[in-house]
């Protein structure tokens, strides 16, 4: 019985362990874009909401999401700051998924531009994560956000 027991320990372990990283089920991809409608020193958290331009298990639809982000500062030009958590949540005509934004990075592109990029772990709806990566833009008020949903692997 002892022989056994090793490899079904090290199975559930690397099964354990490879859960964060694997994609989302269902898949879910596609166009974002929204606008900032409460900055964190207002709501204690980066509130955007806006469309998706989406596909569910390869399936188009569209969406509306909504997404709540506590950061770190805003960098100076050419640093990044570290995104350290939030909430999110996407409404399609494929069905509802929401979540926890788990991590992430702003980096200042020197122009009052930044390129974000965040793991959302989806907990409503499927199980994985799905990964945001985009432009925000705070050239114009309000700033927006325009970016892209694609799979971690």
């Amino acid at each position: 019985m002892r022989k056994y027991l090793l490899p079904i320990v090290v199975l559930a372990w690397i099964t354990v362990t490879a859960v964060p990283g694997l994609a989302s089920s269902p898949s879910i991809t596609g166009e974002i874009e929204g606008i900032e409608i409460c900055p964190q020193f207002v709501c204690e958290a980066a509130v955007f909401n806006g469309t998706c331009d989406c596909d569910v298990n390869n399936r188009q639809t569209i969406g509306f999401f909504w997404v709540s982000i506590q950061h770190d500062p805003l960098p100076p030009a050419f640093h990044s700051s570290a995104i350290l958590g939030g909430k999110w949540n996407l409404t399609t005509l494929r069905g509802k998924f929401s979540g926890r934004v788990v991590e992430g990075s702003i980096t200042n592109n020197g122009n009052n531009t930044f390129n974000v990029t965040a793991t959302l772990r989806l907990h409503r709806g499927g199980k994985g994560n799905v990964v945001v990566s985009g432009v925000l833009d705070h050239t114009e008020f309000p700033p927006s956000f325009a970016g892209e949903l694609f799979q971690s692997d």
